[in-house]
């Protein structure tokens, strides 16, 4: 009785890995016999190096049943490169998993809070930065989610599934990639375009308030192509009967930091009705557009080589993902 009851067992066992691994190429699978045996046995071929299966790679049974061979040494060693390609995948999706749904949180976190889902702003979202967080770790998290846990248990719809999306990714970053050099006269008016946006929603978003003031004080500027371009803003225009009126924000300011210590967010009030002479001595004149150009002109290389990286892991995801479905179709074709 416990003998019958350990066989069960061990079939159960057995078939429960061939059926979740489905038939894995990368770990050699030993043939469970009906009675509950395991039996393997060294042949002078294995299927999986591509020799043709003879007689001579199969042992029959009493009750019929054959034997699939079991791989010589060289083979072993070929399985531990792809146990390699296959665990180095799930780790770098892994990761980028994490990142992924990591931005996706940050992003709905971002939306929610600054209630952008409203109707009243929904017409505004498009606009949103934190969409763009929202886009990109829904993509990322979803394609990567589907690598990490098809490598893991050799999924061929998975495994599919992040083959045609990484194909989808690269084919647009290349096309992207074509547009901005075809549209690079363009540009500049795009990001002019863009700063007056958050020129004009500086109170009322507050990530492009956070972006616009990064920009300002990165660059020791003001406002898009001079700082009275601030008069564009409801709030800081001089008809407004704010006590923002007529003023800049704080990280125009030269010296922001009153005794180097306090900030004082007051510091640009009143400077877009001063004479450039006076308001020199406040405030940054220069608009930021003209350097944003420049350092994005500067770091063209670096901006380049890091595209150029991202592609390269792409392309290694889906070279390993395409070797692991060539792997389990070979098998599949043998068992």
């Amino acid at each position: 009785m416990v003998e019958q009851r350990m066989k069960m067992f061990l079939r159960l066992l057995f078939i429960t890995k061939r059926d979740v691994g489905e038939l894995s190429p990368l770990i050699f699978k030993e043939d469970v016999l009906s009675n509950g045996d395991m039996v393997q046995e060294t042949c002078g071929r294995c299927p999986q190096a591509g020799g043709a299966e003879t007689e001579s790679d199969l042992r029959s049974e009493p009750n019929g049943q054959q034997v699939i061979c079991e791989q010589h040494p060289q083979h072993r060693e070929v399985n531990k490169v792809n146990g390699c390609i296959k665990y180095i995948m799930f780790l770098f999706n892994f990761m980028f998993t994490i990142l992924g749904y990591l931005m996706l949180g940050i992003g709905v976190w971002g939306l929610l809070d600054k209630e952008s889902l409203d109707l009243d702003k929904i017409n505004n979202l498009s606009t949103d930065p934190m969409l763009v967080f929202v886009v990109v770790g829904l993509v990322v998290g979803t394609m990567s989610f589907s690598g990490c846990l098809g490598a893991l248990r050799e999924n061929q719809c998975l495994l599919k599934f992040f083959t045609a999306g990484i194909l989808i990714l690269v084919t647009a970053e290349i096309m992207g990639g074509i547009m901005a050099y075809a549209l690079r006269d363009r540009i500049e008016q795009y990001l002019q375009n863009g700063m007056i946006l958050g020129v004009k929603r500086y109170q009322d978003d507050p990530d492009l308030r956070f972006i616009m003031n990064e920009i300002q004080r990165g660059f020791k500027c003001c406002g898009v192509e001079s700082y009275q371009d601030w008069q564009l803003n409801l709030y800081f225009n001089c008809s407004s009967p704010g006590v923002h009126a007529c003023g800049a924000p704080a990280s125009c300011c030269i010296n922001p930091q009153e005794n180097g210590m306090v900030m004082n967010s007051q510091c640009g009030f009143g400077t877009l009705h001063m004479e450039e002479v006076t308001a020199q001595n406040y405030i940054y004149l220069r608009g930021c557009i003209s350097r944003l150009i420049s350092w994005l002109t500067s770091n063209v290389g670096s901006i380049s080589t890091f595209g150029v990286i991202l592609m390269v892991i792409q392309v290694l995801g889906l070279i390993f993902a395409t070797k692991i479905l060539s792997d389990i179709e070979l098998i599949k074709a043998h068992w």
